[in-house]
């Protein structure tokens, strides 16, 4: 027996002697066989999505001849004579443990008016069996005057012989009538949304294979050529992870060399390469297509939305991906025309055997609302409308439009509230795509309150929340996590500026929002109750106005009468507000109230009896009136004083002292490369793209390592020589490093020493600030080029001797070579998309323990150079040989 690519199996080592064979079962076909060690293998992921097709069954009503416990060897070789590799009707009687099917067979592979034969029955007129005590013999006389509609089977397999060559339009105009109110069995291929589900007849997967066959043969050895694609034209399309060949419909060119394809044999949306397309034959065109395009009937979007929820097409597709299920098409009394996407009715079995109408399972899980069909009671008089809206019944309501549940219809989950609850929920909440705005924030009604500064703006703007407001707010956002569950809206929405929305923070928490700017596929939001904005994908955002009676918790506020350097806030001004005051409990003084409820709140802000206005004042960032009166604004206890006091001499003295002044420094000297079309040795250091990294001159290391001497004088006493190279000199300071004062000015470029991750300390400059709680700083290794965070206990101030070499590493970008035209590989460098992480490792393969030789083609400041090897060979080949690259002359 041969097994295809995708046949799964199931392993069960039997104790065999020397464990030399196991005994194994194909879970596809059901038989089981022993079989050597040598010949099994770890099977792929990707096999194990697919259920297993072989379903274990049991013959109903019949039991081993005169009930004995074990079956006869000539009722196991009848039974498989009259069943064996042959089509039968099977009718389940019902679903027992372990998911095992009791059955009754049918022989109907003959005429349709003849008598379908029961196997069962036969066994025990042949003296095979025994009827099971109890059961009830059926009447032969009304068995053979019944009439036998022609099995489903039958139907769908003279349905799939008679379909239509392909063309752009064909499965749309197919006559469907002879299908129409008949239970079909399918196979769901792919669902998209409940308006969109590809469907394949039972018995079409013969037919799949052999066009699989004929794909194969057609294509496996061809050859790509260019074709000017167009909308509409057929194709044959290389799946490159499956290695399958199948028949697709270009559906818009995505790019020049980016292609969106629907497979129509499996109802599958992809975007491929042009490399992966061939011209369809014709003669691949005479079959139909294999799959239909459905769509559910009688439900519409909850939520007041023409669109589908993600959660409703994720409930959907999880549950009926790769299920075997029945459709019932639907048709209108008054007309005769097919629809398109077929308007079916879906059923399958839960995991509890029952039967359940898909529809209505949406419908309890408030996924969708019911919309009933009416049909014409009076032939005289047509409606022109085919549906009516019917609300849907109160028991069957919910609390949102996008609950997400498991697959359960008869479960009863805490996401079903009570009448009461849920008419509560949605008058706090108001249907997707309103119009109207929420509340402007309420400022409490006295002059002094104590608030938290949720977030200082890049505008300088602070954001407070009032202590009295804080239970409130984390009430209404405890309350949104329970009842808002949808995964964000994954189809295309056109925001508008201002327009309020429900926004999924990266602790996947929801928060109510607004639309600040949509800046190309992302939208600049502002978390409303507390401040701050964040550019996020349009994905985790959901159109939606959420508790609209309820104001905006934070208040936005200015310093009154204060007047930042320059008109508005600096960066470095920024930076001292956002790391002073964020998360940090203050006492807010109103000194004026804003004329528009939405503008800012003018006041004055202290914070541990300090006035903020007075603070930045203090360290130029701003001027302020009356600053003497602001500091006897607030009254202070004595032991309020005291404890401004020893703040004030920490905050004032500490920080001046000589011992925490980072002295200023000038940046680290340049190291030149020789002139251009000079051969010179070099070492790379760093590569940050497979052209751009950092090199050393091997000059320059090899006299570092040679250069041994002494390092202290006559008398005994350590000097710093002349002629010390940078590498004994770092071994030095890196022996007394605890005695370096720490580094306390963060400005960028400027230089320092750092820790790396072998322990030792290097010459490093400051790139940028990371992250402010705890405090991160991005520095790079001058002599390397490469980059890392760190925390403050792994920088210190830098002794002013290391200042005098030059840095090592030198920036340069490669010559000869070029990122790909058509790249196939999927994962990109993160900070260089252009180039995938395959081309990058293949550069690195290329540099790795070689020595290499360099020849420069452009000078400063953008510094081009060619790579050698040993052998005079560009570096860049391999890759250009491999199609990770291409030439560039």
């Amino acid at each position: 027996m041969e097994f295809g690519t995708e046949q799964k199996l199931s392993v069960q080592i039997k104790g065999l002697p020397g464990h030399q064979e196991v005994e194994v079962k194909y879970v596809d076909f059901g038989n089981t066989a022993k079989i050597t060690i040598k010949d099994v293998r770890k099977i792929k992921d990707e096999f194990l999505n697919a259920p297993e097709k072989a379903i274990k069954c049991k013959l109903a009503y019949i039991e081993p001849y005169k009930r004995t416990m074990q079956w006869s060897k000539e009722a196991k070789e009848k039974f498989e004579e009259k069943a064996q590799d042959k089509f039968m009707t099977c009718s389940v009687i019902k679903i027992l443990e372990d998911n095992v099917l009791l059955v009754e067979l049918f022989d109907s592979l003959g005429a349709p008016e003849m008598t379908t034969t029961s196997i069962n029955d036969q066994l025990v007129k042949e003296g095979l069996a025994s009827y099971e005590i109890g059961y009830i013999l059926k009447d032969n006389s009304q068995k053979h005057i019944e009439v036998w509609d022609p099995s489903p089977e039958e139907i769908i397999s003279n349905e799939v012989h008679n379909l239509n060559p392909v063309s752009a339009k064909s499965l749309p105009n197919e006559n469907f009538q002879s299908l129409y109110n008949k239970e079909l069995p399918v196979h769901i291929c792919n669902v998209i949304s409940p308006e969109k589900i590809y469907v394949q007849w039972l018995l079409t997967e013969n037919l799949l294979n052999s066009l699989e066959e004929k794909m194969i043969a057609a294509y496996e050895n061809s050859k790509w050529e260019p074709v000017k694609w167009e909308n509409d034209m057929h194709c044959a399309v290389k799946i490159q992870d499956k290695n399958q060949w199948r028949r697709g419909q270009i559906i818009r060119m995505v790019t020049d060399t980016l292609v969106e394809v629907l497979l129509y044999d499996v109802g599958v949306e992809l975007v491929v390469n042009v490399d992966c397309l061939r011209k369809l034959e014709e003669n691949l065109k005479t079959m139909g297509r294999l799959s239909l395009e459905c769509s559910l009937v009688d439900i519409r979007p909850a939520g007041g939305s023409d669109k589908w929820t993600a959660t409703a097409c994720d409930c959907l597709s999880l549950y009926l991906t790769g299920a075997v299920a029945t459709i019932i098409l639907q048709v209108d009394s008054e007309e005769n025309n097919t629809t398109w996407p077929l308007p079916v009715k879906i059923f399958c079995r839960d995991e509890k055997g029952e039967r359940v109408d898909v529809s209505k399972y949406l419908i309890k899980k408030g996924l969708a609302l019911r919309e009933r069909r009416i049909n014409n009671l009076d032939n005289s008089h047509s409606l022109s409308e085919k549906s009516l809206e019917v609300p849907l019944e109160q028991e069957d309501s919910v609390v949102t439009n996008c609950i997400k549940t498991n697959f359960d219809p008869d479960k009863k989950t805490a996401d079903i509230i009570s009448e009461q609850k849920v008419s509560e929920f949605q008058e706090k909440i108001l249907e997707p795509r309103t119009t109207r705005g929420y509340k402007p924030p309420a400022i409490p009604n006295m002059n002094v309150f104590e608030a938290t500064v949720s977030c200082v703006g890049d505008d300088g703007t602070i954001f407070v929340v009032p202590k009295l407001s804080e239970f409130e707010l984390i009430k209404m956002t405890n309350e949104i996590q329970s009842n808002l569950k949808c995964l964000g809206l994954l189809e295309p929405y056109f925001w508008k500026k201002g327009e309020a929305c429900a926004v999924r923070g990266s602790d996947t928490l929801w928060y109510r929002g607004k639309v600040m700017e949509v800046v190309g596929g992302a939208v600049r939001v502002q978390y409303l109750d507390h401040g701050f904005t964040e550019k996020i994908p349009q994905c985790h955002l959901y159109p939606i106005l959420l508790y609209p009676d309820i104001p905006q918790f934070c208040i936005p506020c200015q310093l009154h009468n204060t007047t930042p350097v320059g008109n508005v806030w600096q960066p470095d001004a920024i930076e001292v507000l956002q790391q002073l005051l964020s998360k940090r409990q203050v006492d807010i003084h109103i000194m004026e109230l804003p004329k528009n409820p939405w503008e800012k709140l003018s006041i004055h802000l202290y914070f541990d009896g300090m006035s903020l206005s007075y603070f930045m004042a203090y360290y130029k960032y701003c001027t302020s009136e009356h600053t003497e009166e602001m500091l006897k604004e607030k009254p202070r206890s004595d032991h309020d004083k005291k404890y401004e006091e020893e703040q004030w001499e920490i905050r004032f003295e500490e920080l001046l002292s000589a011992e925490t002044d980072t002295p200023l420094l000038p940046p680290y000297l340049s190291s030149s490369l020789p002139s251009p079309g000079e051969l010179y040795a070099v070492q790379v250091k760093h590569v940050v793209s497979p052209n751009e990294v950092y090199i050393c001159l091997d000059s320059i290391e090899t006299s570092n390592q040679s250069n041994q001497h002494s390092d202290t004088d006559d008398s005994g006493v350590s000097g710093e020589s002349e002629s010390e190279s940078l590498d004994e000199a770092l071994q030095r300071v890196n022996k007394k490093v605890e005695a370096l004062p720490p580094l306390t000015d963060f400005r960028t470029e400027m230089p320092c020493l750092a820790e790396y991750d072998d322990g030792l300390w290097y010459r490093a400059k400051i790139v940028a600030i990371k992250e402010f709680n705890p405090l991160s700083i991005l520095v790079q290794f001058v002599d390397y080029g490469s980059t890392a965070k760190l925390t403050l206990n792994r920088l210190c101030q830098i002794p002013s001797h290391l200042m005098r070499y030059p840095a090592r590493a030198i920036k340069v970008l490669l010559a000869g070579f070029k990122p790909p035209l058509r790249d196939l590989g999927e994962t990109r460098i993160p900070y260089c998309p252009k180039w995938s992480m395959e081309a990058l490792w293949a550069m690195i393969d290329c540099l790795q323990g070689k020595q290499l030789y360099a020849v420069s083609m452009a000078p400063a400041p953008e510094q081009i150079v060619t790579l050698y090897d040993d052998e005079q060979h560009p570096v860049h080949m391999p890759l250009v040989e491999m199609g990770l690259a291409d030439k560039d002359e």
